[in-house]
């Protein structure tokens, strides 16, 4: 009985911490009240607004952990909501709906600091992800605000911590990495753990290669977050059960672009926003999205590509079974020199022939 009783208090102990507090801005009264019913069901608690300004009262009088909006509503808008909410609370992240599927939507929400876009009709389990997702980044996000407010008194005040300054610094950059990656494959379970392979393949190929550790360290960055364009491409194309219509696929298309865009106004010693525009690039001009060929394409994103497909096709995905390492070496060998740098194609096929690394 005793033991029942403590499980209990546990459980309820477990709850109350999950408590966070959610507004939902939208115009549809029944849109509210699902998302309320979702929320709630998990312990969050709920505010509901019928319109950005109700939401701008709201979030006046009290603070929230997280505003799930509307985009298209009378009156403002939920793009001029999230303008707002970055204006004046940098903290509350910003998850947007939306009952019209356009890339320019999602891009331009993304752009404008929300984490997430999820189309209606929406899935219970969407919601789940993307609001997990959310709060885990906020957290991060405001660990990192921590971490660099701290650097910045350690800096003023001794000089002479300038060097373990950097290594924190490097390190919250990181777990923004990692946080950018988390939030592409929260998106698309069947493929967790892809860009983390693939940064590991590039990683072996290019030590392999001779690149000095500092090159190295930022191609494993791109690596970990070279999909992060698919941030704006719908969770039911991410997680088709079978093969994609060309219209479909065309949508995929778009995400180094989309990438590129989000990672642009980073300022990183090497070209990172480049990199993983270019990873879907073929040295015979056959990729995409620029049909890029040769020397136009960096010897980074020449890696990424073969690390990307060795990984894909070893790999289960929801359309097919694992075809498996021989197989993708096999596609490797077969398009050395025409679509895979020779050097980069010898370099990956001579590490798994000889077990030097392995896919986990």
């Amino acid at each position: 009985m005793q033991n029942m009783t403590l499980k209990r208090i546990s459980n309820s102990d477990r709850k109350f911490k999950k408590r966070e507090t959610m507004l939902i801005v939208d115009d549809d009264e029944a849109i509210r009240n699902l998302l309320r019913r979702i929320l709630e069901k998990e312990g969050y608690t709920c505010e509901s607004a019928e319109d950005a300004e109700d939401a701008i009262d709201f979030l006046k009088k009290q603070s929230f952990d997280l505003v799930i909006s509307d985009v298209a509503m009378p009156g403002k808008s939920g793009i001029q909501l999230l303008e707002e909410i970055r204006t004046n609370y940098p903290n509350i992240p910003t998850l947007m709906i939306s009952g019209i599927s356009t890339k320019k939507t999602a891009e331009t929400v993304i752009s404008m600091g929300a984490y997430d876009f999820l189309l209606k009709p929406f899935q219970q389990k969407q919601v789940l992800i993307s609001v997990t997702n959310a709060l885990r980044r906020r957290a991060l996000d405001l660990q990192s605000q921590f971490e660099v407010q701290n650097l910045e008194h350690i800096i003023q005040d001794q000089t002479q911590d300038l060097l373990e300054a950097n290594e924190r610094l490097s390190g919250i950059l990181d777990g923004i990495i990692k946080a950018m990656s988390l939030a592409v494959e929260s998106r698309d379970p069947y493929t967790a753990g892809h860009q983390q392979r693939v940064a590991d393949i590039a990683v072996a190929i290019a030590i392999r290669m001779d690149f000095s550790l500092e090159r190295v360290k930022y191609l494993k960055m791109a690596g970990l977050i070279h999909d992060i364009g698919k941030i704006s491409v719908p969770a039911e194309i991410l997680c088709k059960p079978t093969r994609l219509s060309e219209a479909e696929f065309n949508i995929m298309k778009e995400h180094p672009l989309t990438g590129y865009k989000i990672l642009k106004e980073i300022e990183f010693p090497y070209p990172l926003a480049k990199i993983v525009y270019q990873h879907h690039e073929r040295v015979d001009g056959s990729g995409y999205p620029n049909g890029l060929s040769g020397d136009e394409i960096y010897m980074e994103a020449k890696i990424l590509a073969v690390a990307d497909v060795v990984e894909a096709m070893a790999s289960h995905r929801p359309y097919r079974p694992s075809l498996g390492i021989d197989v993708a070496l096999d596609e490797i060998k077969k398009n050395r020199g025409r679509m895979f740098d020779p050097e980069v194609a010898d370099t990956c096929c001579y590490l798994f022939e000889n077990n030097l690394i392995k896919l986990s």
